[in-house]
């Protein structure tokens, strides 16, 4: 691709001619009746996604002229022309993950090659297309390629309904085909990427995630998954739930309590451009974390007990003790203690007076 990438500029023969027979690859073994299988047919969507990666041409605005063949004109007529042909592989072989995984990596790079304003016509299909292959795969890839979409539309308030919709959707899928513990604990890369999706939600799209009810599921659900013995299961439940507080915290007080306690080591989390909606917002957030805090804070106190998993004791974003000093300072002292207290009945007294104390 680089060797070409010169001539590739002024010539759209040359782009032709490395296009055109890896989609007709493609399209051949997406037919119906053929026998290529998926191992085969990902290796013509990794062609594609190598294209879209290292043809180097010049970058200007789609359909913005200037003479020659831009970048962004480039990945979306290439994509327009395979569109069909990805949804056909993601029907044709639902349950292999590989395949999955690779059709995800070119949606990746082909929206951030061109750009989130360029790549703008693809977004409803996209996340229809997310929406539709989750359902039909339970496959986490997914759920990654939907985090992507919100990091580079979620600033966008009027995009905020459809990333809404595309996450309650994604969603409701996991919840109705994960039921229980045995099911999340088979499950753990689905999981992971669930909550690292309702984080990235808070981050750059909070407003109908916090006011809306799906936000009290995605609570229940990770008080679920904080039981889970699995590393980066639990890493995702514990990031999006500080992710969750701290947004709830509002930046005054979210440093204030990254100054002291037991927060220390977790620090500030990085700060979010303000909104018109946050203090509404932050309410609505308090409010459901009084609700449902109570089994989230019982279990991160069971973790620093040693009775749940602890791989996360208070390291980076998404810790057992910032989890818990952030619902301390969002809810307050007294309401965290009732809510832990029978957790610690068990406990030695010289730990639980600590513990309470801390």
């Amino acid at each position: 691709c680089k060797a070409v990438s010169g001539r590739a500029a002024d010539d759209p023969a040359v782009v032709n001619r490395l296009a055109t027979p890896v989609i007709e690859g493609l399209r051949r073994d997406c037919r119906e009746g053929s026998s290529a299988g998926p191992k085969r047919v990902a290796a013509h969507v990794s062609r594609l996604t190598t294209l879209v990666q290292h043809l180097e041409l010049p970058r200007r605005p789609a359909g913005g002229g200037g003479g020659g063949l831009g970048r962004s004109d480039f990945i979306l007529s290439l994509m327009r022309e395979a569109w069909p042909l990805l949804d056909a592989s993601s029907r044709m072989h639902p349950r292999d993950f590989d395949c999955g995984e690779k059709l995800c990596r070119l949606h990746k790079h082909a929206l951030r090659g061109c750009g989130p304003a360029d790549y703008s016509p693809m977004l409803d299909g996209l996340a229809a297309q997310i929406v539709d292959s989750f359902g039909r795969s339970l496959s986490s890839p997914y759920l990654y390629l939907a985090s992507v979409v919100v990091s580079e539309y979620g600033r966008d308030p009027t995009r905020s309904v459809l990333l809404s919709d595309m996450v309650t959707r994604l969603s409701g899928t996991v919840f109705e085909n994960l039921r229980t513990v045995d099911d999340l604990t088979a499950h753990p890369d689905v999981v992971e990427e669930l909550f690292f999706l309702a984080g990235r939600m808070v981050d750059h799209c909070p407003t109908p995630l916090v006011r809306g009810p799906l936000l009290a599921s995605l609570l229940q659900c990770s008080a679920m998954g904080m039981t889970l013995r699995h590393r980066d299961a639990n890493r995702g439940t514990l990031s999006f739930l500080e992710s969750a507080v701290s947004y709830g915290l509002g930046p005054e007080r979210e440093e204030g309590a990254a100054g002291g306690g037991t927060a220390g080591g977790s620090g500030r989390r990085r700060a979010r451009p303000p909104c018109p909606d946050d203090g509404p917002n932050r309410t609505a957030l308090e409010s459901a974390m009084r609700t449902h805090g109570r089994p989230l804070a019982a279990n991160l106190a069971l973790a620093l007990l040693g009775d749940l998993p602890a791989y996360r004791l208070d390291s980076g974003s998404g810790s057992i003790a910032g989890v818990l000093h952030g619902l301390n300072s969002l809810c307050g002292p007294e309401l965290v203690s009732s809510w832990i207290g029978p957790a610690l009945e068990g406990a030695p007294e010289h730990a639980r007076g600590a513990f309470l104390v801390a």
